[in-house]
């Protein structure tokens, strides 16, 4: 598992569940939380912001490795099960560090007007879009396009989230989300 602020230069990182700005309304990861993933997941990243860079654009983080405790308390505040993974059912692939939740950010980092904002579950987060702002549904096509050709694939529900293609290959991690010195 490496940290995405380190070997991954250019990608903004925000973890959501470190503020009360998702879906639990609430703090669930430490303040200095930081953003895992494999090194292979990273690697793919990577690509990702190349190519988005080409046009302009580039990454922002909103969560990727989410230890099976967050999980837990995620789905204790939120038990959807449309839009969440039951961790008595095996939990997220962010568990797996092979999940990423993402959104478009132009070259100064400032995020760009996407369907929706991260953890919004209504139908305007669907990953195809069904708006009518044409600048909205082109960000979007370019996101999933990148994603796609770096080996990512995309759920039906959240047009933010993104696992590895070969998430089979991966089992659930166990780490701890702040450095601590390390």
């Amino acid at each position: 598992m490496v940290d995405i602020a380190k070997v991954c230069p250019g990608i903004v990182v925000e973890m959501r569940y470190a503020t009360d700005r998702n879906a639990a309304h609430a703090v669930i990861y430490p303040l200095r939380a930081r953003a895992l993933v494999r090194k292979s997941v990273a690697k793919r990243l990577r690509q990702v912001q190349s190519e988005l860079n080409k046009v302009g654009l580039g990454l922002k983080i909103w969560d990727a490795y989410r230890p099976a405790w967050a999980q837990d308390a995620l789905w204790k505040a939120v038990p959807d099960p449309e839009h969440l993974v039951d961790p008595a059912r095996g939990g997220s692939y962010h568990t797996w560090g092979i999940a990423v939740d993402v959104t478009l950010v132009d070259l100064q980092g400032r995020e760009q007007r996407m369907p929706s904002d991260f953890d919004d579950f209504t139908p305007a987060a669907k990953a195809e879009y069904a708006g009518t702002d044409g600048g909205v549904a082109a960000r979007l096509r370019v996101l999933r396009t990148a994603m796609f050709n770096a080996g990512f694939a995309a759920i039906h529900d959240e047009w933010w989230h993104f696992s590895a293609q070969d998430a089979y290959l991966f089992a659930p991690v166990d780490m701890a989300l702040e450095d601590n010195g390390n």
